[in-house]
């Protein structure tokens, strides 16, 4: 009986170091995976001139993709990096709409 309850703690000894970093991983992952596609739908706002049937895709795509990170459920301790991504959204939201105003200012002068 001692040789097998050894064994077990000899086992379970590594592993208490090793799954709380993969728990995290996962957690984290939840979050992350969807800042490729907030990075893309900016950079092809950023590379492009947009234009207005372009702006509204990206538009869609953001929406599309704030709709599904309300969806993500993280622990609380996690929650942070889910509203960081919220704001980011917003932000790449305000940056793809700011450039409308952009366009429209500059065409009226």
């Amino acid at each position: 009986m001692w040789v097998v309850l050894l064994s077990l703690v000899a086992i379970l000894i590594p592993l208490s170091r090793i799954v709380p970093p993969v728990y995290e991983f996962r957690i984290r992952s939840r979050v992350f995976r969807w800042y490729r596609q907030l990075r893309e739908i900016e950079n092809v706002a950023i590379r492009t001139d947009v234009a207005d049937a372009k702006r509204g895709e990206l538009l869609a795509r953001l929406d599309q993709l704030e709709h599904r990170v309300e969806k993500v459920s993280v622990p609380l301790a996690y929650t942070d990096e889910l509203y960081a991504l919220r704001s980011y959204i917003d932000l790449v939201r305000k940056r793809v709409q700011g450039e409308a105003h952009t366009v429209e200012a500059t065409s009226r002068q």
